[in-house]
């Protein structure tokens, strides 16, 4: 699983929802960026095998960048 995939599946699915479809993809790839930008050391790991901390840490960042954007975005 990549680090994208792995970032990914952290979304909550409520929010995944609300993403039309069709950007869905560059939103993701968006994230995962930002994501190896801001917390290097949480995206390496996010690539192998996580710790139950690190992932939960991941799965906050995530959902709340997410929400960060689709409230710019008025979704």
């Amino acid at each position: 699983m990549t680090a994208t995939e792995r970032i990914s599946s952290l979304v909550e699915p409520s929010l995944m929802d609300r993403i039309p479809s069709f950007v869905r993809g560059h939103a993701a790839e968006g994230v995962a960026k930002l994501v190896s930008r801001e917390h290097p050391d949480l995206y390496a790991e996010a690539s192998g095998k996580m710790s139950p901390e690190s992932e939960a840490r991941l799965r906050e960042i995530v959902n709340d960048v997410y929400r960060a954007r689709m409230k710019k975005h008025g979704l």
